[in-house]
């Protein structure tokens, strides 16, 4: 059965998946509480407001890595840029499992994401 909120998204999964995406989860929750948590495309997902459109990221944990999407395609491939080590995707960044360093890079890029956004 399918998720059906980040919290079982996140007890769902085991090890480095579950310690990343929990992370990433508390990383949001404290950094940006105005966006709004979801499941949808069966991973967790946040939104800058009510559609889509109006911007969102998101997370999947896989076997070996995990993925942080994002709504805007430029964004990903100017990102992509700064993570050598990180291959993209269609709208995501794929980090492997104990790359600290990258997942940080990621996480400090919201604020250019959603500017004007950032709590703290």
């Amino acid at each position: 059965m399918a998720a059906a909120t980040i919290e079982e998204y996140i007890e769902s999964l085991s090890g480095e998946a579950q310690r990343v995406v929990r992370e990433f989860a508390d990383f949001i929750g404290e950094y940006y509480p105005q966006l709004r948590g979801i499941i949808s495309f069966s991973m967790p997902m946040w939104l800058a407001g009510k559609k889509l459109r109006e911007g969102y990221v998101a997370i999947s944990a896989a076997s070996r890595h995990f993925s942080i999407h994002f709504s805007d395609e430029a964004f990903v491939w100017k990102l992509g840029n700064r993570l050598p080590r990180c291959p993209t995707g269609k709208r995501c960044v794929n980090i492997r499992y104990g790359d600290d360093a990258s997942f940080e890079i990621v996480k400090e890029s919201l604020a250019a994401f959603f500017p004007g956004q950032k709590k703290g």
